[in-house]
């Protein structure tokens, strides 16, 4: 039993020498679960623990889903990216709508709603290539209204909204729209601090001062005067558009449409009387009624001169039945119509000579006439055609001489001015 004992423990002394000779066995380390376990003069070894996973976001993932509305809705997707990317966000482009998205996760409220944004985040963020900390949708509208909406996932609410709108050639809203949504993107993570008592005394400094009864009079009759005066002064500068010139020829690449011609919803809209500008300045301003009339005119002109033809090629055997006639009168020697015994010569016959005459002269007749109706329609036609044509022309130079008319106006301005120093009138002009 004392030999047992010895030799139990000789083994663990054996291991605990072999245990301080390996630096990796005797001491702690996060590689392992659990400390070795000595059993019988043996180390055992727990397997080590897995990695954590990495984050699929790094906090400034935004997930950009497709916009929606007219063609623009792209372009706009487009213009937002780089300037989100400069300011330190990471953007995953999402290749869904709103709508399609939100079918995805089966949200039963409204596509735009928290509701269904917090559990379209959701289910971005199950798959690690999708993965998003903010959402981010829009939509243009036909009339470049512009709808935006920024939504924080993690915290489950709106970041922010922006409702606008593009005008045809504003050069500063493309370049402020995406800036301020990266400044509310930014304010939003990082809340800036409050105004300091200097920033408030600042801010209270710009307010004008309170007015006493008698200055408030004073100034709305100052701003009664100024608005008096404006408009005379607009009254008196009134723009003399009798000078302004239409010039079909001169005007026609200002003027003209490269688009099709628009069509009226009802007769009470004007017509569209731009002209096409792969026709030239002669056809280009023709109405489709001139075309109309155009295609009648030359479909009665060709008829006429078939007609015609046709007479001319009549005329043929017409002569020749003729000729039978006159051929078989100098063989009888006398007038058939007098003298019944002459009505017939061998296997001629007078009757049917003259019959031969009088068939082919009237297919003669019959065509020379249609043709004579056919001509007298296409000269009618014709002038009518001149007419219209004179009339589109005519309704061409009143819409360009209009069109130039209302740009002259347009570019004057008139407003009233007033401050503390100045009350009158202003005018400006637009170049």
């Amino acid at each position: 039993m004392t030999a047992s004992s010895f030799h139990r423990a000789s083994s663990l002394l054996a291991a605990a020498s072999l245990a301080a000779s390996l630096p990796i066995l005797a001491a702690p380390s996060t590689a392992f679960a659990a400390a070795p376990v000595f059993s019988s003069g043996s180390v055992l070894l727990a397997a080590p623990a897995k990695p954590p996973a990495e984050p699929a976001t790094d906090g400034r993932t935004i997930g950009v889903l497709r916009f929606t509305g007219s063609p623009a809705a792209s372009e706009l997707r487009a213009t937002l990216q780089p300037s989100l990317e400069e300011a330190g966000f990471t953007v995953r482009g999402i290749a869904l709508e709103l709508g399609e998205a939100t079918k995805k996760v089966k949200c039963k409220g409204a596509s735009d709603s928290d509701e269904c944004l917090a559990a379209l985040g959701k289910w971005l963020n199950a798959n690690p290539k999708t993965a998003a900390d903010f959402i981010l949708f829009g939509r243009v509208g036909e009339g470049n209204d512009v709808s935006l909406v920024m939504f924080d996932v993690t915290k489950g609410q709106r970041v922010a909204t922006f409702d606008t709108r593009f005008n045809e050639g504003d050069l500063i809203l493309p370049i402020v729209l995406p800036q301020a949504l990266v400044t509310a993107l930014q304010e939003h993570m990082t809340p800036p601090p409050p105004a300091t008592e200097e920033e408030l005394a600042a801010i209270a400094a710009l307010d004008e001062p309170e007015k006493t009864p008698e200055e408030i009079a004073a100034e709305k009759e100052a701003i009664a005067a100024a608005e008096a005066a404006a408009a005379a002064s607009q009254q008196d500068q009134v723009i003399d558009t009798d000078k302004i010139q239409a010039d079909l020829k001169e005007d026609f690449e200002t003027f003209c449409r490269n688009e099709p011609r628009k069509k009226r919803e009802s007769k009470d809209e004007p017509r569209d009387l731009r002209p096409a500008c792969k026709r030239g300045p002669f056809w280009g301003y023709w109405q489709p009624r001139a075309w109309v009339a155009l295609g009648l005119t030359s479909g009665a002109a060709l008829g006429a001169a078939a007609m015609y033809t046709m007479a001319l090629v009549g005329r043929g055997p017409y002569g020749d039945a003729v000729d039978a006639l006159d051929a078989y009168n100098t063989a009888v020697g006398g007038d058939p119509r007098r003298d019944p015994n002459l009505a017939t010569n061998g296997d001629q016959s007078y009757d049917a000579l003259a019959t031969e005459v009088s068939r082919t002269g009237a297919i003669v007749r019959r065509r020379a006439i249609v043709g004579d109706v056919l001509l007298g329609t296409t000269v009618l036609l014709g002038g009518v055609l001149g007419i219209i044509i004179y009339q589109d022309r005519t309704d061409a130079k009143r819409f360009i001489k209009e069109e130039k008319s209302i740009k002259a106006i347009s570019d004057v301005r008139v407003g009233p001015i007033l401050t503390r120093e100045t009350q009158g009138a202003g005018l400006s002009f637009r170049f």
